[in-house]
């Protein structure tokens, strides 16, 4: 029998980061990883497109990512590279298995 955690990574891997499925191939600091971008959360969150004063708009991202594929605990501020273009980290959560990573925009 597996244990609890074991469980969950099956389904992870064999359903939510199934690349038929949910998630799709996107380099991460220089390495291909299976990804789910979520931009109803972000829609939820209000963070999507949000307007400052002066009327500039920052694009933000959310991700989903498994633990085992990331070679870093990431942090908040930290700067990740996502498919070539550099985001500072505005958001982690980190839960059984992966990580849920807010992306903040450049602004300008």
């Amino acid at each position: 029998m597996i244990s609890f955690e074991e469980q969950i990574e099956k389904d992870f891997d064999d359903t939510f980061f199934n690349l038929d499925e949910f998630a799709e191939l996107h380099m991460i600091d220089g390495k291909k990883i299976p990804v789910v971008k979520d931009s109803e959360t972000l829609m939820q969150l209000n963070l999507g497109k949000t307007a400052h004063s002066d009327g500039i708009f920052t694009d933000s991202i959310v991700l989903f990512v498994q633990k085992k594929h990331m070679e870093y605990e990431p942090v908040i501020g930290q700067i990740m590279e996502f498919d070539g273009v550099t985001y500072p980290i505005d958001n982690v959560l980190s839960d059984t298995g992966g990580y849920t990573i807010i992306l903040r925009g450049n602004e300008g």
